[in-house]
């Protein structure tokens, strides 16, 4: 007989996944996960223009049903949506359509 250690696959999950994974129960959130952090649509703003925001990502996909929100994926946005952020605020997105800035605010831990 041999014996032996069977290696046993590592798996982690970070604090990004799990605020992902706890704001998928709503299903009627509106989303959008970008690197290490997970947005909520949290209003519209007519005030912000676009010449007020610099680009700061795209969403690669849109994602439904039961879909895991991964990195550059929304709920509500179709693929190659920009996002933007102004120069001094990293814990807000917007998404611009016509007149209208969507404000996205980062969900925090806990």
């Amino acid at each position: 007989m041999t014996a032996g250690c069977a290696a046993e696959k590592e798996t982690t999950t970070s604090t990004t996944d799990i605020i992902a994974k706890e704001a998928r129960q709503d299903k009627t959130a509106d989303l959008i996960r970008v690197g290490d952090r997970v947005y909520e649509l949290r209003g519209k703003d007519t005030a912000i223009q676009k010449k007020d925001l610099m680009s700061y990502s795209t969403v690669n996909k849109q994602i439904n049903g039961k879909q895991a929100l991964v990195d550059r994926t929304a709920t509500d946005w179709k693929a190659g949506t920009t996002l933007y952020q102004t120069k001094k605020s990293t814990g807000t997105l917007y998404v611009l359509k016509g007149n209208t800035a969507y404000r996205y605010q980062s969900i925090s831990e806990g």
